[in-house]
């Protein structure tokens, strides 16, 4: 059984009571392991529990589960899965180190906003310390 086998018997057995045990006494549990897997990953399910043996569908996996299952999703998703804008991964980590670059630049602001901060105020201290000496009077 593969892994998208598994998670097509998971999804419909999930259909019918929420949460489902992942494992079952006839499957094999890495294959179960992996079915469940691929059901979270398209967010068609989530796990129920801590331990990660139990899942519950989500809405989008219970209009699956009564259209097809997860092959006829496998057979309605474009190639990438999961719907939604999918991102080039040479975009994606071009973006991820744009990201990087703009913290270190606010920190670096940051520190040069504070570092004027504490002159001004030791400017005032200075200035109203002094008094009327500094003018002259």
């Amino acid at each position: 059984m593969s892994a998208e086998l598994a998670a097509h018997d998971l999804i419909t057995r999930a259909l019918t009571a929420s949460p489902t045990p992942v494992f079952v006494d006839d499957a094999d549990l890495e294959q179960a392991k992996a079915g469940a897997d691929l059901l979270v990953a398209a967010k068609l399910a989530k796990f129920a529990d801590d331990g990660r043996t139990e899942v519950s569908l989500t809405n989008a996996g219970r209009y699956w589960a009564l259209h097809g299952g997860y092959l006829g999703f496998l057979r309605e998703e474009p190639i990438g899965g999961g719907g939604g804008r999918q991102r080039n991964p040479e975009l994606e980590e071009t973006r991820l180190t744009l990201m990087r670059l703009r913290l270190n630049t606010f920190w670096w602001s940051f520190g040069v906003s504070i570092a004027g901060f504490v002159i001004s105020i030791i400017s005032l201290i200075v200035a109203l310390s002094l008094g009327g000496r500094l003018i002259g009077i």
